[in-house]
């Protein structure tokens, strides 16, 4: 039995805030007209801004220069694919040089931007051009297709082209330029081991000359030309995997994962060639304290010889391929497809500005009309039992006299 007075209250409300809806109809439209054609006015003196948008993708082994590639090849086959990197495009690299100051400020000198955002008279105009550049640039890595956009917001639509394709061109250049850094620095590491080796090499020829001058030329066992060879296979392959280490040390430093695996297989190659050395005598045909001295000494050259004939066997090439490193130019990304002066506008979307001002003036004018209703009955209520004063009460009956009684 108490629902239906409760219902009846509501459905009473809901009618009244329609009749004061329906008073104050024309209040209500007048004010949505008129932010319709106010947002409109302001949506056609916004300006127009054009997005522009060049796709590239990464060369084939992106990951690794040329030279470290080629070297990772000689490894265990899940060796060079773990330090290989695996098939991911590797995109970092260039996001943090598309991303640097040096490319905005050679963004905001290239199209004197200064002018362009009209910041002339700002306290630190190149400062203020490098902020609002930051917002009108971004990239964007498709994670299925492995290709990057590179998107250049401007108010000329053939400048917001120009821009993008100028940031593809520059990253080329910034990037080829730190590859032939890294590669200037490994030639000079290998060039520097290669003219060690050679010296080397030459002194014991002329070592080994002088001997035979002096006792003869001695033949020795299988046994022992055996143990030089391996000797020198061993001295060889620590070489390489130091030459391994190095080309990956220079490109991506001592903290890098890749790096940190390679010098263990450095360390376990020369600690390799230091056990055959100390163990020598067990290879030997005869002890080694029982040969006699000038055989010791024809030993001692002719290992070192070998020694230095393998060391230059593997540094030849690699000081070939360094120099030839340090000459080439390599493209950091290859362009898909070149940024073009977009034909439609990208902001402002004028129809959604108009749209979206208009529904919020005729939500907010609603608002404003049913919560003027409430607040002039919540008025009415407060003033009759808040601030108007109490009625006076009738007094109470006299008592009646003796002659009235």
């Amino acid at each position: 039995m108490a629902a239906q007075p409760t219902s009846n209250a509501q459905h009473e409300r809901t009618w009244e805030a329609l009749r004061h809806l329906y008073g104050a109809r024309r209040w209500i439209a007048g004010i949505t007209a008129l932010a319709a054609i106010g947002s409109l006015i302001v949506s056609l003196l916004l300006p127009n801004w054009y997005r522009a948008t060049a796709r590239v993708l990464p060369p084939a082994g992106a990951g690794l220069s040329p030279l470290a590639s080629q070297l990772l090849n000689n490894l265990p086959g899940f060796l060079g694919g773990m330090l290989g990197g695996g098939s991911t495009a590797g995109y970092e690299r260039y996001l943090s040089i598309l991303s640097s100051r040096t490319m905005q400020e050679r963004l905001v000198d290239h199209f004197n931007l200064i002018a362009v955002y009209g910041l002339e008279d700002e306290e630190h105009p190149r400062e203020a051009a490098i902020e609002e550049l930051r917002d009108n640039i971004s990239f964007d890595v498709d994670p299925d297709f492995e290709y990057l956009e590179i998107s250049v917001l401007d108010r000329d639509p053939q400048r917001a082209a120009d821009m993008a394709n100028f940031m593809v061109a520059e990253l080329n250049r910034i990037n080829a330029d730190l590859l032939t850094q890294s590669a200037r620095r490994y030639r000079a590491y290998v060039e520097r081991r290669y003219r060690e080796a050679l010296a080397r090499l030459d002194s014991v020829l002329d070592a080994q000359q002088a001997f035979h001058e002096q006792y003869g030329l001695f033949d020795l066992e299988a046994q022992a030309r055996g143990f030089l060879e391996y000797v020198a296979t061993l001295r060889a392959e620590a070489l390489q995997t130091e030459m391994q280490y190095e080309a990956l040390r220079t490109q991506f430093g001592d903290e890098n994962p890749q790096v940190r695996v390679l010098a263990k297989m450095k360390a376990t190659a020369e600690r390799r060639y230091q056990e055959a050395l100390e163990g020598q005598e067990r290879l030997l045909p005869v002890p080694q304290q029982e040969i006699p001295a000038a055989l010791r000494q024809y030993f001692e050259l002719e290992r070192e010889r070998l020694l230095q004939t393998r060391i230059l066997e593997v540094l030849a090439p690699l000081y070939e391929q360094a120099r030839f490193e340090e000459e080439r130019r390599v493209e950091a990304v290859q362009v898909v497809d070149p940024a073009v002066p977009p034909v439609k506008k990208a902001w402002p979307r004028r129809s959604l500005i108009v749209l979206g001002i208009t529904l919020a003036a005729l939500a907010l004018s609603i608002l404003f009309v049913l919560a003027h209703a409430w607040w002039q009955t919540q008025r009415e209520l407060l003033r009759q039992h808040v601030f108007q004063p109490p009625t006076a009460t009738s007094s109470s009956p006299q008592p009646q006299s003796a002659e009235q009684a």
